[in-house]
């Protein structure tokens, strides 16, 4: 039964070609729209709203702001700076 990796997947996987391939193109562009602009309300609105509305994560994001720390370029390729990266994140949020 799983002498294939993908042998469940793959009668899954023509089905939803097939399905596709049944809607219209105005459908599809119209599909991939709303969700394209729900992803953007999700990041762009809702995300910041809960932010703010949150306590502890409206302090940090306000801690991160006035220290000039972006933690998006903290990137986790090596174990000493991930624990110095955090050692320094929790300094700094303590101060303020």
């Amino acid at each position: 039964m799983f002498d294939r990796p993908g042998a469940l997947l793959l009668p899954a996987l023509k089905k939803g070609l097939e399905l596709m391939i049944e809607k219209s193109l105005t459908e599809r562009i119209t599909r991939f729209i709303l969700v394209f602009g729900l992803t953007l309300a999700f990041v762009y609105v809702l995300l910041p709203w809960v932010t703010r509305s949150f306590e502890p994560l409206n302090h940090m994001s306000l801690s991160l702001d006035e220290s000039g720390i972006n933690p998006s370029s903290y990137y986790y390729t090596d174990v000493e700076q991930v624990i110095e990266s955090e050692q320094y994140l929790e300094t700094v949020l303590k101060d303020n």
